[in-house]
């Protein structure tokens, strides 16, 4: 199943710790806990922006990431954080 993310929340240093969806049962969700699902295919995360879904990802072994491209309306660095 597909978890849509609608936030995030971060630490002091702007790192994000959890993915969020406010009024879901599975939100937040720690980051650690998102690298275990996303590595183990149980769950996928996305980043919805009218009818273009950009899905996390991975990187370099324990960053979350849905886009290469940083100014992008669908990414989770610009969602809330909460």
């Amino acid at each position: 199943m597909d978890r849509r993310v609608k936030a995030t929340k971060k630490d002091r240093n702007g790192n994000i710790v959890a993915l969020c969806n406010p009024g879901e049962s599975w939100s937040p969700r720690k980051k650690a806990d998102v690298l275990k699902d996303i590595s183990s295919n149980k769950q996928s995360y996305y980043v919805q922006e009218l009818e273009r879904r950009s899905y996390v990802r991975v990187v370099s072994g324990d960053t979350l990431q849905t886009t290469t491209d940083l100014a992008s309306r669908n990414s989770l660095a610009s969602l809330p954080s909460v």
